[in-house]
């Protein structure tokens, strides 16, 4: 290899090193401030584990052997591509605003407060709501780790204070997974509506795919209504359910 040639490849690797870890370290600062700000993830979890890979990789990458390389980039193309199928199945929504009930999935809250995730849940319900205002709302959403209370609960009292009557709303403050929030919800409404109802579900767009999948496994013909995750909590959302997925097609639950 010619001297010119040599610089070139130097200079590609310097390049991609440089790339990896500043994409690591990124990553990394991204998931210590979830951490921070608000309640811990698995979805955090795999973020910092991922950015410490990166800087890890791009640190040693001269002394990494190519086998290694080319199963990382797999991988990292594998995530990447599940990441876009599931922001792309989630979307568009269908809910036809005439359904007889709106299930909204619940998110984090951090103490007693609402998680800005769930605000955005709980804000589609209220836009469901104006246009079609005599479907039941459920608040599915039950109590966690680093919750004060359940996430129903907060959620309930959210449409009260938007002047939602208590009439219409339905609360399951028992799911623990979307699973849950789907099977316990069909126990609630099946003994509030006659066969044949129709639903639609909530929820951000990243969760569309599965929570649809849910749906289904609990006997619901449902539309949904997918509100768009904030960018910065991209990386958490979509590596979390990315695991849930692949957990999901793997083991049908």
């Amino acid at each position: 290899m010619d001297r010119s040639a040599a610089s070139r490849t130097r200079g590609w690797l310097l390049a991609v090193r440089g790339l990896l870890i500043a994409a690591g370290a990124l990553l990394s600062a991204n998931a210590i401030w979830l951490a921070l700000t608000a309640n811990l993830t698995i979805g955090a979890a795999a973020t910092a584990i991922l950015g410490i890979g990166l800087v890890a990789w791009g640190s040693w990458l001269p002394k990494v052997s190519p086998a290694v390389s080319l199963a990382a980039v797999v991988v990292l193309v594998a995530v990447l591509g599940l990441s876009v199928f599931l922001a792309v199945a989630g979307s568009v929504s269908n809910a036809r605003y005439d359904e007889d009930a709106v299930i909204v999935l619940g998110a984090a809250v951090h103490g007693r407060e609402m998680s800005r995730t769930l605000t955005g849940r709980m804000d589609s319900a209220l836009a469901y709501h104006q246009r079609n205002p005599r479907a039941l709302i459920v608040v599915s959403g039950g109590q966690g780790p680093q919750e004060d209370l359940a996430e129903a609960v907060a959620m309930r009292q959210y449409l009260l204070d938007h002047q939602v009557p208590d009439s219409l709303i339905v609360v399951d403050d028992q799911a623990t997974s979307t699973e849950e929030n789907f099977a316990n919800s069909r126990a609630l409404l099946d003994s509030r509506l006659a066969p044949g109802y129709r639903v639609a579900f909530i929820t951000d767009e990243f969760h569309v795919y599965r929570a649809s999948r849910d749906a289904a496994a609990a006997g619901f013909n449902a539309t949904h209504l997918s509100r768009s995750s904030a960018w910065y909590f991209w990386p958490t959302n979509y590596l979390r359910e990315d695991l849930m997925v692949i957990r999901l097609w793997l083991t049908g639950s």
